[in-house]
């Protein structure tokens, strides 16, 4: 072997010594959704604070402040679960939440369907993409939704999703009771149960809740509960009760330690606070009913105890 066929050996013998060979491609960036809440308040918030019912949330707190626990699912184009995220609690001080997919799925089209503040996935039943609101695990529970179907690409790898609160607040204020009432009931019957991903609502329930008083003449009380199916299309009906009077006098004479104002129509709004005021007249035995539109209070009943 000549002088300059041993030069170029030994530089072809140099450039594969020093150069790169890759033998495994790195895995592509993975789809991530950042997670935001969008109803940090409710929409009426401020005139519910003008009247020292409520207090208004910071729009800067942790996440967990508004959402404390959180389920996912995430379906491909053919409505296969490709990932899940059984209800978990949310943790730390960051104000977002991030949900990153598997490094393992390919590029193509995926719907994430997001649930916050449910104690479980039973109100999710078969179908994680829908969800009876007044079933055990989210019945009185501030329940927040998002769901978005987003194209998983190369360069398309982030997206955003913003929960938003499915179901409304009922207020009720009551003033001027007599001393004796200590206890009281509350039934709302025709508002919807059941909400899906695309915040469509459908289903008919009716919600019953017991209060114990902390204080006497005045009670107030906050109930939460879906939307009605149309204007006035729910019907309310509360009764004042002393509980230690009725459990002596026994059922057919408890009517003597019951105060039953008429039973009125309301309409429950999503992320809307709807605030009843029940005034008790001591003169004419009866109740002044006051609901609250547009910043003002409108009496919608005036009338003697049933």
């Amino acid at each position: 072997m000549n002088r300059w066929s041993n030069v170029f050996l030994g530089l072809v013998m140099a450039l594969g010594l020093g150069a790169c060979v890759r033998e495994k491609l790195p895995d592509c960036p993975p789809m991530q959704v950042t997670l935001t809440v969008k109803d940090k308040n409710y929409f009426n918030i401020d005139d519910a604070v003008k009247l020292g019912l409520a207090e208004r949330k910071a729009d800067d707190l942790p996440f967990r402040d508004y959402i404390h626990t959180l389920y996912y699912v995430v379906h491909d184009a053919e409505g296969r679960v490709v990932a899940e995220q059984k209800n978990t609690e949310v943790t730390g001080d960051a104000q977002t939440q991030v949900v990153s997919l598997p490094v393992e799925l390919p590029y193509g089209t995926y719907t994430v369907t997001v649930w916050g503040n449910m104690k479980s996935e039973e109100p999710l039943g078969d179908n994680p993409t829908s969800a009876e609101l007044e079933e055990t695990g989210a019945a009185f529970n501030d329940v927040y939704l998002a769901s978005g179907t987003f194209h998983y690409a190369y360069g398309k790898e982030n997206h955003e999703l913003a929960l938003e609160r499915t179901k409304g607040n009922l207020l009720i204020k009551a003033e001027g009771i007599p001393d004796n009432i200590d206890f009281s009931t509350k039934e709302v019957s025709d508002i919807y149960a059941v909400i899906d991903a695309a915040f469509r609502y459908s289903g008919n329930t009716r919600i019953s809740t017991e209060l114990d008083w902390d204080a006497r003449n005045e009670m107030q009380s906050n109930t939460l509960m879906c939307p009605s199916p149309s204007y006035e299309g729910s019907t309310l009906g509360v009764t004042f009760i002393d509980k230690s009077a009725a459990a002596a006098v026994g059922r057919a004479e408890v009517e003597s330690a019951v105060l039953k104002p008429q039973d009125v129509h309301i309409t429950m709004g999503r992320n809307e606070i709807t605030i009843l005021k029940y005034v008790y007249n001591t003169a004419e035995d009866g109740f002044n009913i006051f609901l609250r539109v547009n910043d003002r209070w409108e009496q919608i009943h005036s009338m003697v105890v049933d």
